[in-house]
């Protein structure tokens, strides 16, 4: 879908459509942010990024459907990639302070490794979500988009990121009992989840989270590369211009569109501003 943005990018092929990476050190320790940037160096990946992103939807798919539940006890915080791992486990034991989020906008790219699709099927099992495909869309938009963590345990329940199902430790001295806990409950007669088929909005839905998406870059609460970034989230999250809302699709799917929006954005000159900005400075870049 083109637009006047610059969404899709230009860029095409393997050697364009690149990769940022850490290089690994050579030796000795990386005390500060100009000691990592000088051991370990910055570089872009072609082909091998696609490797990359497949091995990671393959390693969450299988915790995802494993034979035996697998549940993490989470203290601190999980961004990023690893909040996609959380997202794809039975179930999560969380610390109550524990502070959960897709933050990849930051550094102008989406999640890779099934992030979308996780939060669409979490914000249709939401209760008091409106039925039909677009308030999921709208919701895990408004989420991810905005790059926003919870400041608790019960603000990631709020928010999709954890389930009813999932446990809150108060006490985390706790927090590996109750996780032991919970795992051994879930093994008797546990059975991997089935494959889940999801309605994506299509161009109505698109629209209409463009028009959102517009209003913030017209108030100012959202810069130009935040545009780009986040029609390539709308056209991910609603299935572009060849989706059904009446004909639901696979995960599968769904992780192929992740995959070709991050790679393309990794391609852009807006989001490698933005990683060499927050790898000199550890804050992000506003272009």
């Amino acid at each position: 879908m083109a637009d006047v943005m610059g969404w899709p990018p230009s860029a095409s092929g393997e050697d364009k459509a690149s990769l940022w990476s850490w290089k690994r050190p050579d030796e000795g320790d990386c005390r500060s942010r100009r000691d990592r940037r000088r051991r370990y160096g910055f570089r872009h990946r072609g082909p091998s990024g696609n490797a990359f992103i497949d091995r990671g939807h393959a390693t969450f798919r299988a915790i995802k459907y494993a034979p035996f539940p697998v549940v993490v006890a989470l203290a601190g915080m999980a961004f990023g990639g690893g909040c996609e791992i959380l997202l794809h486990c039975s179930a999560i034991q969380a610390h109550a302070e524990a502070s959960i989020g897709l933050v990849e906008t930051k550094i102008g790219v989406v999640p890779g490794w099934g992030g979308y699709k996780e939060m669409l099927i979490r914000q249709y099992a939401l209760t008091a979500a409106p039925h039909g495909p677009v308030a999921p869309a709208i919701a895990a938009f408004n989420l991810i988009a905005s790059a926003r963590v919870s400041g608790s345990a019960f603000e990631a329940r709020n928010l999709g990121l954890l389930r009813v199902t999932d446990g809150i430790t108060m006490n985390r001295d706790r927090l590996l009992a109750d996780a032991k806990r919970k795992a051994l409950d879930l093994v008797p007669g546990y059975s991997a989840p089935e494959r889940p088929k999801i309605a994506l909005a299509g161009l109505s839905g698109a629209a209409a989270i463009r028009n959102l998406l517009d209003s913030e870059v017209i108030a100012g609460r959202a810069t130009a590369h935040d545009r780009v970034v986040g029609i390539a989230l709308i056209d991910t999250l609603t299935g572009g211009v060849s989706a059904d809302p009446l004909k639901p699709v696979g995960e599968d799917e769904i992780t192929a569109m992740e995959k070709r929006a991050f790679i393309a954005l990794c391609g852009t000159p807006g989001t490698v501003a933005r990683v060499k900005h927050m790898l000199a400075t550890g804050k992000p870049l506003r272009n």
